[in-house]
């Protein structure tokens, strides 16, 4: 036994210059890993760098040219802006009316929001400009908001979405009312006197008007991707390709067609809901008192879509747009000849384009 203890017994200076290879070793693997990780951090680096420059160059020359289809609807009821090249804001419709007009060195809009009685615009410095004409406050734009990359607009509210995650509102008494504890939010939608938040975990809260159940988020909803607020209604697109969605249903909207699957994209109009499927075509539901749920007949390619109050509007892989349902104001009346659009949105009885010059 005590020849065996001996055998095992290190001798201590082999003992010593293995425990020295190890550290040598072990501080080579270090610096190594390191350097591996410095690399990761700037490639990493260079990655965010790079994709914030090309949003900032898509920025600048998507928001080119923003084109009303024609004149805004009610003239006491909206403000349509639209974008020239170089992102100059300009009016027309309610605007002569009113004579309320942006200051004439407005540049650099990235996007628009229209609500009931108010006009926004986000700029490329991430800062607001808005205004309405009913004194509904929703031109009161808190003092110093900045960093805004988001921008909705609900009846008579706005809702800024900022880069840090949090959420900004105001206008009508109690739309500022964020829900204390929300963070991480990843998009807005904003109704008629609420609003829907996209948390960046996929989970969904609402705040304000539930007269219709609107803000009440299904138990357990999870996984969403996209949101959409109609009058008294929201809808939450999941991740796989199913829609939810929840509010007043006196129309159907919220009875979202059995089987439809396959979802990449959805909006709400005030009683109907639209959905956009893989393959571009289309599917609508709700209140048809307008002809806005009827899709025309052929329609494929769509790859984004907009609701109005009762008219509906698809943009088209070769950048040309289609729209249906109410055309009192002819909102639905296409412009002969308009092309190279690359975004749309649609207003209570207007609509808007965004297209390349």
């Amino acid at each position: 036994i005590n020849r065996m203890l001996s055998e095992l017994r290190l001798d201590p200076v082999a003992e010593a210059e293995r425990q020295a290879a190890i550290a040598k070793r072990t501080e080579y693997l270090g610096a190594v890993a390191g350097r591996a990780a410095l690399v990761v951090e700037a490639a990493a680096d260079k990655a965010v760098a790079d994709k914030a420059a090309a949003e900032r160059a898509a920025r600048e020359t998507f928001a080119g040219t923003v084109t009303a289809m024609r004149r805004s609807g009610f003239e006491e009821d909206r403000i349509t802006r639209a974008v020239t090249q170089g992102g100059r804001v300009v009016g027309w419709g309610a605007y002569e009316k009113t004579k309320l007009t942006f200051p004439e060195d407005r540049t650099g809009v990235v996007t628009l929001a229209a609500g009931w009685h108010h006009t926004d615009v986000l700029q490329k410095n991430g800062t607001v400009a808005s205004l309405d004409y009913k004194g509904i406050g929703a031109s009161s734009v808190p003092a110093g908001l900045s960093g805004v990359v988001a921008l909705v607009a609900g009846s008579g509210h706005t809702v800024a979405l900022r880069i840090n995650g949090t959420v900004v509102a105001w206008g009508y008494r109690g739309v500022e009312d964020i829900p204390s504890d929300l963070r991480g939010v990843a998009a807005v939608a904003a109704g008629n006197y609420f609003t829907v938040a996209l948390r960046q975990d996929a989970t969904v809260a609402a705040w304000g008007s539930n007269r219709e159940g609107q803000t009440r988020v299904p138990v357990g909803l999870s996984g969403v991707m996209a949101i959409a607020a109609g009058a008294q209604h929201a809808v939450a697109l999941q991740q796989d390709g199913t829609v939810v969605a929840w509010g007043n249903n006196t129309y159907d909207q919220t009875s979202v067609p059995a089987g439809l699957g396959g979802v990449v994209a959805i909006a709400a109009g005030e009683k109907y809901t639209v959905a956009l499927r893989q393959g571009g075509t289309v599917v609508v539901w709700g209140n048809n008192s307008d002809g806005q749920t009827s899709v025309p007949a052929g329609l494929t390619g769509v790859v984004a879509i907009a609701a109005g109050s009762r008219h509906t509007v698809a943009l088209r892989q070769d950048g040309t747009v289609v729209a249906w349902g109410n055309n009192s104001h002819g909102q639905s009346s296409v412009p002969a000849g308009l092309s190279g659009v690359v975004a749309i949105a649609a207003g209570t009885s207007h609509t808007v384009a965004i297209r390349m010059e």
